[in-house]
């Protein structure tokens, strides 16, 4: 059989290739296309990873400006200096805990942190207390002094030089996520940066210390003697009770001659003296001590009551306090049931102990005034703070106002008022000598008070007027000697105003600048800056 095939003239058909014209043509415009894009990935790569750069260092620069506002700057400087705390092992940075076996490790991938100084263009290293200088500290640049590898230590201001009220800490080689980065700290409390001394002739000056908030103090790190306004009237009654069964018994051994010659014949079974007549008269001393025992400090207080100057005004031979201070014709052979009646004191009680890890940052006295204490010589209220631990410490004393009071406070009981506060420490074996410069001498414990000015006027407090209330003596135990008062003692306490005046803080700029790796070796220079942090440190 014979097959037979032809074609379908209907049906078009095209049997020709591709020329290479049009293949050249097809290629060159893929390759621009494709030039393109790829310009376009890169672009964006670099567009992503510079995105990522700026946000990585901004992180940084938060995290170590978060660290920075939640210290004091004695803690800020000794984290730098000191950054592993070797009582908890924990780093000082909480954002670094988990790098802080490669903290200053000497290693290629060491995080050194450190606290450096400017000399001109260069940030060069502090010098750190050695164990060779002994008490000599005079060459320590260092921002904080530590004789024991930054367990304990103590801010030490730079207050001469170019670098007065300035202070530089760098951190480098230091890695968030997937970038490495140098970090340089700058806190500038110069008067370049607006920082003034306080002064009382303008209240816009800033102040050289932090002024507390009590609302936001903490009961870790701060001890609190609140002294209520009757705090005392148990022992009062006590003493009250006591006289008069005194008196009683005196009355009873008296000859009916001397009754007579008194006019006694009778003794009243009720009690003789008024309370609160004798409370107005009679010498406060409230006691507070610090005492450190395997690391953990301890705040102790005791208050002592003396009425043995106290008799009744127009009041008869019975009517006294004196009947046991010792006066032979009033009785003062008896000496009461529990001892000396005239005289009372409580054993001394805790009110604070820290923690193994916490150091104890201040001490708070709340007191009601005795506005009945007037004699400068002989005033009736008396506050005494023993540290002779030489703990560093502020100590607040703070005069509370009765609000509810039927005798509201006026501004002459405030001018009359005339008090004694004792600061006494053990300087000696530091400072030997300490009382032949008390004018440069600065003692362990910093003093704030509100006392020495009018708060009388509770609804004008920027107008508060400073007044003259406290006698202030700091004393050394090891000799009565060396002790020292009035401006003298004011300047070795670095005292200071504690009101509620505004504009009080010391503020230093604080700035976190965050470069890229390598830059510290470099001293920063301008180009390898990332991102900049800016802010205020009050302390």
């Amino acid at each position: 059989m014979k097959m037979l095939f032809h074609r379908n003239k209907n049906k078009s058909h095209d049997d020709r290739g591709v020329t290479l014209l049009e293949l050249i043509l097809a290629i060159s415009i893929f390759s621009i296309a494709a030039i393109v894009l790829f310009q376009g990935f890169v672009t964006s790569g670099r567009i992503n990873k510079k995105s990522n750069l700026y946000l990585e260092a901004t992180t940084t620069a938060q995290n170590v400006m978060e660290e920075l506002k939640s210290k004091t700057f004695a803690d800020v400087s000794a984290a730098f200096n000191y950054p592993l705390d070797r009582i908890t092992n924990r780093s000082r940075f909480a954002f670094l805990e988990s790098k802080k076996s490669l903290i200053n490790s000497n290693g290629a991938n060491s995080l050194t942190i450190k606290e450096v100084i400017k000399e001109g263009d260069s940030y060069n290293d502090v010098r750190l207390y050695r164990e060779e200088d002994g008490d000599n500290t005079d060459d320590i640049t260092a921002s904080v002094i530590s004789k024991d590898n930054g367990a304990t230590y103590e801010f030490n201001p730079r207050e001469t030089g170019e670098n007065a009220s300035k202070y530089y800490f760098e951190m480098t080689n230091v890695k968030d996520l997937h970038e490495t980065f140098d970090v340089l700290v700058e806190f500038d409390g110069s008067e370049d940066s607006g920082y003034k001394k306080d002064s009382f002739l303008d209240d816009n000056e800033k102040n050289d210390f932090e002024m507390p908030n009590i609302a936001k103090l903490d009961t870790k790190t701060n001890a609190f003697l609140v002294m209520g306004k009757n705090w005392d009237d148990n022992a009062m009654k006590t003493m009250v009770n006591l006289q008069l069964k005194e008196a009683q018994k005196v009355w009873v051994e008296w000859n009916d001659d001397k009754k007579e010659e008194l006019n006694m014949k009778e003794m009243p079974d009720t009690e003789l003296l008024d309370q609160d007549d004798v409370y107005a008269h009679i010498k406060r001393t409230l006691q507070v001590t610090l005492e450190e025992s395997g690391g953990i400090v301890t705040a102790k207080a005791r208050y002592v009551l003396d009425a043995s100057g106290y008799t009744k005004e127009d009041g008869n031979e019975l009517e006294t306090m004196s009947l046991c201070a010792g006066d032979s014709t009033k009785g003062g052979k008896h000496t009461g049931e529990n001892g000396c009646f005239c005289k009372y004191s409580s054993a001394f009680t805790s009110f604070y102990s820290s923690e193994a890890d916490t150091d104890l940052k201040g001490v708070y006295i709340f007191y009601y005034p005795n506005y009945n204490s007037t004699s400068t010589s002989s005033p009736l209220d008396y506050i005494e703070f023993e540290n002779t631990i030489n703990y560093p410490v502020n100590l607040y004393v703070i005069k509370q106002r009765e609000e509810k009071s039927g005798q509201p406070l006026t501004s002459a009981k405030e001018i009359s008022y005339r008090m004694n506060l004792k600061v006494t420490e053990s300087p000696e074996e530091e400072t030997p000598n300490w009382n032949t410069s008390p004018s440069i001498f600065k003692a362990k414990t910093i003093l704030r008070t509100n006392l020495d000015y009018d708060i009388s006027e509770v609804d004008e407090i920027e107008s508060r007027s400073k007044i003259t209330q406290m006698s202030l003596t700091y004393s050394d135990t090891a000799s009565v000697v060396k002790t020292v008062s009035g401006n003298y003692a004011k300047t070795i306490l670095q005292v200071n105003g504690l009101d509620d005046r505004k504009v009080k803080d010391r503020i230093y700029t604080a700035k976190v600048s965050v470069y890229k790796a390598g830059a510290a070796a470099k001293n920063f220079p301008e180009e390898d800056l990332v991102a900049t942090l800016d802010g205020a440190k009050e302390d």
